[in-house]
């Protein structure tokens, strides 16, 4: 039987997108779980179970199927599917592709969330066409995805991209700081969306989401606004930084806080246009919250021939 869909997932620190997708990566059907309830118990089991569940929807048997990806945060050995290490999930050496290959019986590809968001964003988002790229994933933390050359750089050691722990306040070489979670950056944890939500609770004693947060500063809320303003000013800088190393032909932002910058992203291409010496264009991701769905989809893609 020919093998025509793929499953995928995006693993986040918030939520789970688990998706069916068919061989043309048109999204069949989609279920997001919540993290926090999934890692109380056997995550490859719980995802074992929610793509047997994507495939009975559509009623489409695992003989079909040619295999699975999925974006992870963290550090991720793409040769054999291991997470490192991801501190939003509490994972230290998970074997993930070897557990859901246990559980399901095909083929399991695993990335880093924010090159597998990156390599989504190449196929189906802002960066099509596109062949030297720095893609600023910024969620419930930081990471970036590079493009050199058409191809997304993973580094020696699968770390290229940990833009998360950039410092961007000399200061802390001499000061320290308080990582907002244990294995946090210093960028995560001044402009992540779990560090700045923690910031405003510490602030006011009121637990809000990153979009609340957002909305607050937008209607007036002083304490909002100056915890947002002093994270852009922190992104601000480390995109400056990232720039003048890399000098990509555009700077994509993406993720929970990322897609919420269009009010700051004027201020921040000002600041590009003049700290850096070739200034690449600034856009915001239109995919929705989907790039690393979608990139998990782009993983398996190229082996639908194959299997």
């Amino acid at each position: 039987m020919k093998k025509k869909y793929i499953l995928a997932a995006d693993v986040g620190g918030t939520t789970i997108e688990c998706g069916l997708f068919d061989a043309d990566g048109e999204l069949l059907n989609a279920k997001t779980l919540i993290t926090s309830e999934v890692i109380l118990s056997d995550v490859a089991e719980c995802l074992a179970e929610e793509m047997k569940m994507r495939m009975n929807e559509q009623g489409i048997t695992m003989e079909e199927v040619c295999c699975i990806g999925l974006g992870v945060p963290g550090l991720v050995d793409t040769r054999t599917g291991m997470v490192l290490k991801a501190p939003s999930l509490k994972w230290n050496r998970y074997p993930l592709g070897e557990k859901l290959h246990d559980n399901l019986g095909i083929p399991v590809f695993v990335g880093n969330d924010v090159n597998t968001g990156l390599l989504g964003e190449v196929e189906k988002g802002s960066l099509q066409n596109v062949k030297h790229a720095l893609y600023f994933m910024i969620g419930t933390s930081i990471g970036a995805g590079l493009l050199i050359n058409g191809e997304v750089y993973a580094g020696s050691r699968f770390s290229a991209g940990e833009v998360g722990y950039m410092v961007t306040d000399k200061d802390v070489l001499i000061d320290g700081f308080t990582p907002a979670r244990p294995g946090y950056g210093f960028l995560s944890t001044q402009a992540g969306g779990f560090g700045i939500a923690l910031k405003y609770k510490e602030e006011t004693g009121k637990s809000v989401t990153t979009k609340q947060l957002f909305k607050l500063a937008e209607e007036g809320d002083q304490a909002a606004r100056k915890i947002i303003d002093d994270a852009v000013r922190h992104l601000t800088a480390a995109i400056i930084n990232a720039a003048a190393i890399l000098n990509p032909e555009v700077i994509l932002l993406g993720g929970g806080v990322g897609s919420e910058l269009a009010p700051y992203l004027s201020k921040i291409d000002e600041n590009l246009e003049k700290y850096v010496p070739v200034k690449p264009e600034l856009r915001i991701s239109t995919m929705q919250n989907r790039s690393v769905l979608y990139g998990a989809y782009g993983l398996c893609s190229k082996h639908l021939e194959d299997l």
